[in-house]
C-alpha cells in the first residue's frame, strides 16, 4: 500500500471531511434564502458587480425629466413657484402618463397652488405621498378616502412593508391628481438600493409605489399579488419576504434624461414625449436624495425609472429555483470531493481557484443572458470552507504520516534519508515489493572471550559504542540498518529510497566500518579483551523488501535468497584468505563484484569458489582489501 498511515485513521479523516462538507453544504444552502444582514452584505460585495455585465440599455419608453443644474441656473433654486411647475407640466401633455417624484405637503400661495392643481387635472398624472416622514401623521378618514381609489384590490396573503404614518399632498393638490402613489424605496441593511417594494400597507390599504402606479395608469392593467408572487403586465414576479423585487440597473448613460429647462425653452417640441412614460424629479446637487446603488450613487428618481424599465423590457430578475439551487450545491460538493482526492497540493489549489472563477463567471452570465440571479457568494463560501477544511485535514494526515515514517525509519536510516522519506512518503511501497538490493552482514569474531571477561554493564556499554560507530558508517553511505542480531548487523542498500550505486556504496560502507573498528580498537591495549574483530559479507540480488510480519507486529526488512547468501558470505570470512594468502575481512558475492569491479577492481582479490552453508554449489567470491581502499579514499 502506498500510504503508511493506518487504514482506520485514513478512513476516519476521510469520513470527517465528508461529514463536515455535508454539514457546510446544508448550512450554507439554507442560509442563502434568508441570511442575516451582516452576511448579506458580504454576498452583495460579490453580486453587485453583476450589473457591470448588463448588456442592455434602459427602456427608451420612459423618460426622466430632470430638475438639474442647468434648470436651476435658468429658473432659480428648487423649490420653484408652483405656477412655473404647472407651466412645465402642461408642456408634457403628449406623454402617455406622468409621475411626480416630489411631495406637495404644504400650501404656498393660493394662485400658485390653484395653477398647479388645474394643470394636474388636465394630465394623466401620479402624485406622491411619503410614508413615515418627519411630518407624517396617522391616516385620517379624509386621507383614507383619498388613498382608497389609488390602492390595490386584487391582493391576498401579501407580505408588504407596513407604514403607520404618512404625509399626503395638500387637499387641493391631492384631489386634483387622478391617482396617488408612495415615494418610498426601502434600502438594504447596508443602505444600498437593490430591491423595489411594489406596494406598502397603509392601514388596510395596499398603496402601490410610484413606478408601479405609473405603469398601472398608463397600461390600464391590474397588479395582482398572492403571497410571494405577483402578476403584472403579463409577467410573473417573484417577491421577497417584504414584497420587493430585485432591480436590474443599467449603464448610467443609457437612461433617457431631459433637463426641465429644455421643456420650458421656447423651442420645446412636446412631440418628443409622445407615447412616453415620464417621471419628473430633482437631481440638482444639494437638493436631491442621492441614493447608493450597486452601480454607484444615483438620484432617487432614477431608481423608479429603473423599475419601470425593468417591467417594460422584461428585464425583471428572477431568483434561481429552489430545486436548481440544491442540485447545483450537490454537484458543487461532488466536485469538491473529487478535488480533495487529487494528490498534488498545487493542483488542488488550481482546481479550487478554477472552480471559484467558474462560479462567479457562471453566475454573472446567468444574469446577463437569462436575468437569473444566483448569489455566487454562498457557493464561493462553500468552496472556501471545503478548501480550508480539506487542506487542514490533509495536512494533519500528512503530518501523522510523516511522524509515523520518521518514527519507523529514524532508528535505522540516516537522518538525511529520513527527511527524504518523509517528503516522498506517498511514493514509497511499504507493503512489500521486489527490488534489487545489496545486503551487508557483519559479525564479531571470537567475541565469546570478551563476553565472558566483562561484566554485563561493561559489555553493554562496549556494544553500544561499537554499534554507534558502525551505524554511523552505514548512514554515511545511504545504508539502512535492518536489524541488530546480538553482536551482528544486517543492513540494506537501495531501500527504502532508490540508490543506483547501491553496490558501490555498500562496499564503501563496509570499508569505512572496518576502518572505524580499527580506530575503535586503538583505544585499547593489544591484549585488551575489548579489542574487537569483524567480518563482513556483501551480496547483491533481487529481494522482497517492505513491512513484513503480522498485524500489529511487523518490521521493515528484506527476504530472499540474496539475503541468505550475504549472511553465509559473512560466516565464510572466518579464517579465509584470498588466492594471494591475504586474510579476508570483507567478502563480496559475484553479483556485487560484477557491479563494482570497474571502480573498485584494483582493491578486490579472488578467493576462488567458496562452499557456503546450505548451498549445493560453491560460489565464486572476492575479497575487498579495505585498507588499500581506505588509504586511497580516506588517508
Amino acid at each position: 500500500m502506498n500510504n503508511p498511515l493506518p487504514l482506520l485513521q485514513r478512513e476516519r479523516l476521510q469520513l470527517l471531511y465528508l461529514s463536515l462538507l455535508l454539514c457546510s453544504t446544508l448550512l450554507i444552502g439554507s442560509l442563502a434564502p434568508a441570511s442575516p444582514a451582516w452576511l448579506s452584505r458580504f454576498a452583495a460585495l460579490v453580486s453587485d458587480s453583476y450589473h457591470a455585465w448588463q448588456p442592455r440599455p434602459a427602456s427608451t419608453q420612459v423618460v426622466f425629466i430632470d430638475i438639474e443644474n442647468t434648470s436651476v441656473q435658468a429658473h432659480g433654486r428648487w423649490p420653484w413657484p408652483r405656477h412655473l411647475l404647472a407651466e412645465a407640466l402642461l408642456r408634457l401633455d403628449q406623454a402617455e402618463a406622468i409621475a411626480l417624484d416630489m411631495l406637495f405637503a404644504e400650501a404656498t400661495t393660493e394662485a400658485d397652488d390653484l395653477a398647479l392643481a388645474e394643470a394636474m387635472q388636465q394630465l394623466p398624472l401620479v402624485n406622491g405621498v411619503f410614508l413615515n416622514g418627519p411630518q407624517a401623521r396617522h391616516l385620517t378618514a379624509e386621507g383614507y378616502a383619498q388613498l382608497l381609489d389609488s390602492s390595490l384590490f386584487q391582493i391576498q396573503h401579501a407580505q408588504l412593508i407596513q407604514a403607520q404614518e404618512l404625509e399626503l399632498p395638500t387637499p387641493l393638490l391631492s384631489g386634483a391628481s387622478p391617482v396617488l402613489a408612495t415615494l418610498n424605496i426601502l434600502p438594504d441593511a447596508d443602505q444600498h438600493l437593490r430591491h423595489y417594494p411594489l406596494a406598502f400597507w397603509v392601514d388596510d390599504l395596499a398603496v402601490p409605489n410610484l413606478g408601479v402606479q405609473l405603469l398601472r395608469l398608463a397600461e390600464q392593467q391590474p397588479l395582482l399579488i398572492d403571497g410571494r408572487q405577483a402578476q403584472f403586465l403579463g409577467q410573473t414576479l417573484q417577491l421577497d419576504t417584504l414584497g420587493r423585487i430585485k432591480l436590474s440597473y443599467y449603464p448610467l448613460a443609457s437612461y433617457q434624461r431631459i433637463p426641465l429647462a429644455d421643456v420650458l425653452a421656447a423651442d420645446w417640441d412636446p412631440a418628443r414625449l409622445a407615447g412616453k412614460l415620464v417621471l419628473v424629479g430633482v437631481s440638482e446637487a444639494g437638493v436631491t436624495d442621492l441614493r447608493a446603488t450597486p452601480v454607484g450613487y444615483l438620484p432617487g428618481p432614477l431608481v423608479h425609472v429603473t423599475l419601470i424599465s425593468n417591467l417594460l423590457e422584461g428585464h425583471i430578475i428572477q431568483p434561481i429555483a429552489t430545486l436548481h439551487w440544491w442540485l447545483g450545491l450537490a454537484l458543487l460538493a461532488l466536485l469538491l470531493i473529487w478535488i480533495y482526492y487529487w494528490p498534488s497540493a498545487l493542483w488542488r489549489l488550481a482546481g479550487y481557484l478554477l472552480l471559484m472563477i467558474s462560479l462567479y463567471v457562471g453566475a454573472a452570465l446567468l444574469y446577463r443572458m437569462s436575468n437569473l440571479w444566483l448569489e455566487a457568494f454562498y457557493p464561493l463560501l462553500l468552496v472556501l470552507v471545503a478548501m480550508l477544511v480539506g487542506e487542514l485535514i490533509l495536512f494533519t494526515r500528512h503530518k501523522r504520516q510523516g511522524e509515523q515514517l520518521q518514527s519507523a525509519f529514524s532508528s535505522y536510516v540516516a537522518p538525511a534519508l529520513v527527511k527524504r522519506i518523509v517528503q516522498q512518503g506517498s511514493a514509497l511501497q511499504l507493503g512489500g515489493k521486489r527490488q534489487e538490493l545489496t545486503l551487508l552482514f557483519s559479525d564479531l569474531r571470537n567475541f565469546t572471550p570478551t563476553t565472558e571477561a566483562l561484566e554485563t554493564e561493561a559489555l553493554v556499554e562496549l556494544l553500544n559504542q561499537y554499534f554507534g560507530c558502525m551505524i554511523t558508517q552505514l548512514h554515511r553511505f545511504q545504508g539502512t540498518l535492518d536489524k541488530l542480531m546480538g553482536d551482528g548487523i544486517m543492513a540494506l542498500f537501495n531501500a527504502p529510497l532508490d540508490d543506483p550505486e547501491h553496490a558501490y556504496h555498500a562496499c564503501l560502507s563496509a570499508a569505512a566500518m572496518q576502518q572505524a573498528l580499527e580506530a575503535f580498537n586503538a583505544r585499547f591495549a593489544e591484549d585488551d579483551v575489548r579489542r574487537l574483530a569483524m567480518g563482513i559479507g556483501l551480496n547483491t540480488g533481487p529481494c522482497v523488501v517492505g513491512n513484513i510480519g503480522a498485524a500489529g507486529r511487523f518490521n521493515y526488512t528484506a527476504i530472499g535468497d540474496a539475503v541468505n547468501t550475504a549472511a553465509r558470505l559473512e560466516s565464510a570470512t572466518k579464517g579465509l584468505t584470498d588466492l594471494n594468502g591475504r586474510p579476508v575481512d570483507i567478502l563480496l558475492g559475484p553479483s556485487t563484484y560484477a557491479l563494482v569491479k570497474t571502480r573498485l577492481g584494483q582493491y578486490c582479490a579472488p578467493v576462488g569458489a567458496v562452499q557456503l552453508k546450505g548451498k549445493a554449489q560453491a560460489v565464486e567470491a572476492w575479497a575487498l582489501h579495505w585498507r588499500d581502499l581506505a588509504a586511497d579514499l580516506w588517508p
